[in-house]
């Protein structure tokens, strides 16, 4: 488990209240709810990276690296939702396994000048749980910019984000979205995403 490893202290300098407040090292433990992806409950994962997304001129969306107990990587950050905060956890498809799941022209077809819906072909075991039936596309060729670092959820003057762009579709759960994000040297990461409230959230140790 992660606490023995930090010696089982709970106790630190820093008071941990909200996951926006988590920082590399820290540690953060989930409740067994049905809300969470089925490998995320009753885990206890390690901050590994902080960096952030800007979607506005002015505010950073903080995102945060997870490294699960058997070394698997998950990202987690905070959707505002109008004042009721939601977690939001997001895994990479591996390349292998996009068109397992998605149609080839179909996909294509989130490029093209209409807005579409992706039908999932089938469902693999170990992406059940992250998975809709269906995705709608909602978001075009959105631009961003990603941050190597945390920004303490202020755009910095200086121009070192890395810019993107990205398409968004909302599933037919309301809780499962699909993320593709399209980088400046040509690569492309799909990402399953699943919002969970807040409260799945057990308990957080700073790592000092």
């Amino acid at each position: 488990m992660f606490k023995k490893i930090f010696g089982g202290d709970k106790s630190g300098p820093r008071a941990l209240t909200e996951p926006s407040q988590l920082q590399v090292g820290d540690i953060i433990a989930f409740k067994q709810r049905r809300s969470l992806p089925d490998e995320l409950q009753g885990q206890q994962l390690e901050v590994t990276k902080v960096g952030g997304y800007q979607y506005s001129e002015t505010e950073i969306t903080k995102e945060l690296t997870l490294r699960s107990e058997d070394n698997k990587t998950y990202y987690l950050s905070v959707d505002d939702n109008d004042g009721d905060p939601l977690l939001c956890f997001s895994i990479k498809l591996p390349e292998k396994m996009l068109f397992t799941l998605f149609d080839e022209d179909e996909f294509s077809e989130l490029w093209g000048e209409e807005f579409v819906t992706l039908t999932v072909k089938e469902k693999p075991e170990e992406l059940a749980s992250w998975l809709a039936d269906s995705y709608t596309q909602r978001m075009k060729e959105g631009e961003a910019y990603y941050y190597n670092r945390d920004c303490g959820g202020v755009a910095p003057e200086d121009d070192e984000g890395e810019e993107l762009r990205y398409h968004e579709c909302v599933g037919d759960v309301d809780s499962r979205y699909l993320s593709v994000e399209i980088w400046g040297d040509g690569d492309t990461d799909v990402s399953l995403v699943a919002f969970c409230p807040v409260d799945v959230i057990e308990e957080m140790w700073p790592s000092e």
